[in-house]
Formats: structure tokens, sequence, C-alpha cells
């Protein structure tokens, strides 16, 4: 009996010290979402926006960067990060415009990123394939019904460590994230209700985010108030993609 337990014990701490090795193994948040003051990424941005009272869409391309400002403290005293993104247009490539910030906050294993008062958990540990977590929890889509569409997203990360091809040039590791993808409705059919909903990350290491797809359209058809039918207020798109990093 005492020879079996001893047995039992062996096996239990083997399987610990495997289980331990394996998350040691694992990359960590800032391998991939590199936090340093003056660190900036500079992106293509193509921005899906809808014209005429919802009637007509067009896709307009700018140039953005994103730079880490300062370290601040957010509003429960966590020490976080400042970014301030700002633009400017294809031709003049001198003349930057502030755009926006947004706050970036790691604890807890987890990435938590803060815009426009919506609070997202962008990466969370452990990085591997196929790993899933609430990235929207924060967020209060009941009270807010233009923000719905955000409820319960289950990201999934997905080619964990794989190389990503993107504008001709290969970054050796990456991860994806897959946030969400869904349609309601037929999209090639505008006599009826339908709502697309596309929302992607890829993230290289040693650099951060390099390549974005978020989109979210809601078309009401025909009806009382519109002849044509429309795309609702909340319908909007972005694409980013890396030019350049420091």
């Amino acid at each position: 009996m005492k020879q079996l337990f001893f047995i039992l014990m062996i096996c239990i701490g083997i399987t610990s010290c495997e289980k331990e090795s394996e998350n040691l193994a694992l990359p960590s948040i800032s391998s991939y979402y590199p936090l340093q003051v003056g660190k900036s990424i500079t992106y293509k941005l193509d921005s899906t926006v809808y014209l005429n009272l919802g009637t007509t869409k067009e896709v307009h391309s700018y140039v953005i960067q994103d730079r880490i400002d300062a370290i601040i403290n957010d509003n429960t005293g966590r020490p976080s990060y400042k970014v301030k993104r700002m633009l400017r247009n294809n031709i003049d490539t001198t003349k930057w415009q502030d755009l926006t910030s947004y706050l970036v906050t790691v604890a807890d294993k987890q990435l938590e990123l803060v815009d426009k008062n919506l609070r997202f958990i962008i990466l969370k540990e452990p990085i591997r394939d196929d790993f899933e977590w609430k990235g929207n929890s924060f967020i209060n889509t009941i009270s807010f019904p233009e923000i719905q569409f955000l409820d319960q997203w289950e990201y999934k990360y997905q080619n964990v460590g794989k190389p990503y091809l993107l504008n001709g040039q290969t970054f050796p590791e990456t991860i994806s994230i897959i946030q969400q993808v869904d349609t309601l409705g037929s999209p090639q059919n505008k006599s009826f209700y339908f709502e697309i909903i596309i929302a992607k990350e890829v993230y290289a290491k040693n650099i951060g985010l390099i390549s974005k797809e978020f989109f979210h359209e809601t078309w009401q058809p025909p009806n009382a108030n519109s002849n044509n039918g429309y795309y609702e207020a909340n319908s909007y798109g972005i694409k980013l993609s890396i030019i350049k990093s420091n």
C-alpha cells in the first residue's frame, strides 16, 4: 500500500512538473505587445464610412501612427500606458494631427485596452492555439443598444508562433486572434435585414499589432421611412496594416 502511494506521488509530481514546464514554454503577453514609452507603429488605415443618411458607403485611406506617450495610472490606480494616435493623409507626409488616445494596462495575465470608455481584454495568457476568453466582458452592452453587437464575443488564438505574410513582408512569429466572425441574413439580398460582424487581429513577436480588421454593417430594407433602405448608424469598418515600427 505504501509502495502504491509512493508511486502515485511520483506520478503527480511528474505531471505537475510537465504542466509547469509547458506553461513556462508558452509566450508571454510582453513578447507580442512590447510596452515602452516612445515606441511607435505606423499603419495604413482604410476606413469604411457610410454617407447620405446611410444609403451609400465609401472607403477612405489614411496613414496613422500609434505612439506610447506616457505611463499613467488608470481609474483603479494601476500603472498603464497612454497611447496617442495621430493621423495624416496619403499626400502630405509631414502634417500629423492628433486623432485620439487610448489606455493599455497589463495585469492578472491579461492586457486590457480602454478606448472611448470601452474596456477590451485584447490578450490573455496562456497564449496557445484555441485558447478562448470573453474579450468584451467589461462592456455594458445591455444599457447601450448601439453596441449590443459586441455582446458575448469569444476571442480565440490561432496560428500561435507561425509566420504571417503581409504586404510582401514575412513576420516569422505571430499570433492571430479571431474575435468574432458572424453573419445574420444574406448580404446579397437587400430586400431583407442583414448584419455582418468581422473582427480579427494579428500580432508579431517583439513588434505588436501588425494587422487589424474590424467590420460591422447592419442593413435595414426598404420601409415606410426609407424607400431604398439604409445602413444603420453604427455601421463602420477599419483595416490596419503595418508600414513600419521602431
